[in-house]
């Protein structure tokens, strides 16, 4: 019997060996910046003070002068036409309300919408009245003018009429233009003050006309032969009243 080869020797199962653990990275190195950080306490100190300043000019208010109501140019300024505002002071041009006296008795130089904080510049002391220049107080009655009143700044054409086809007292046809344009300076009670014994007409209107025409404007004006109608407020009468 030949003989049997020898079973193989099992060799003895090892331990798998262990994964290593991956070798860990260090951690990212914060950097300081310490110019950095001051840098932002600047401008957070910064903003805090800027804040603080503008709660501080923000209560800063002074009270100005205003417009209570539209102020036509060439009329006179009365105390009723201004008013006065509470409003911060930022440099402005604007007018103490102290000095409201100062302003008293000057005249528009310009149309002044309601609300406007006024300034000098928008004033004249003295008369604005032209030296080629006169004016003419007229009453027409309530068909020889337009039904809304008419105020200062309007412009106006006058026309020569008469009633029941009577003579005109300047000899002329009636609906013959006596003034081309003329600027209203004054309109009702404003201008009745001026024209003695009609004081307190509505309708009452102060005109500014050449000294030429003056003379005939009268003399109509007195008979009631003048009518009056509204013009564009773009027209630009041939004298009007002073802007320097």
């Amino acid at each position: 019997m030949p003989p049997t080869a020898a079973p193989p020797t099992q060799r003895s199962a090892r331990p798998a060996p262990r994964a290593t653990s991956a070798a860990r990275l260090p951690g990212p190195v914060r950097e300081r910046r310490p110019a950095l950080i001051a840098s932002g306490l600047v401008l957070v100190v910064a903003g805090s003070l800027g804040s603080a300043l503008v709660v501080h000019r923000s209560g800063d208010r002074v009270d100005v002068l205003v417009a209570r109501h539209d102020i036509a140019p060439g009329a006179m300024v009365t105390a009723q036409d201004l008013g006065t505002a509470r409003v911060a002071a930022d440099g402005a041009a604007v007018v103490p309300a102290s000095a409201l006296a100062n302003f008293v008795g000057t005249y528009a130089t310009s149309r002044i919408p309601a609300d406007t904080l006024v300034n000098r510049t928008m004033f004249l002391a003295g008369d604005t009245v032209p030296t080629d220049a006169a004016v003419v107080g007229i009453v027409p009655g309530p068909e020889q003018r337009p039904g809304d009143a008419l105020a200062a700044g309007d412009v106006v054409r006058a026309f020569l009429v008469a009633s029941d086809g009577s003579n005109t007292v300047t000899g002329q046809p009636a609906g013959t233009v006596l003034l081309e344009s003329a600027r209203v300076v004054a309109g009702g009670s404003a201008a009745a003050a001026g024209v003695g014994d009609v004081a307190g007409d509505p309708g009452t209107v102060s005109l500014l006309v050449p000294t030429a025409d003056a003379a005939q404007v009268v003399a109509a004006a007195a008979a009631g032969q003048v009518a009056l109608v509204r013009l564009a407020d773009a027209t630009v009468p041939p004298v009007d009243l002073v802007r320097e």
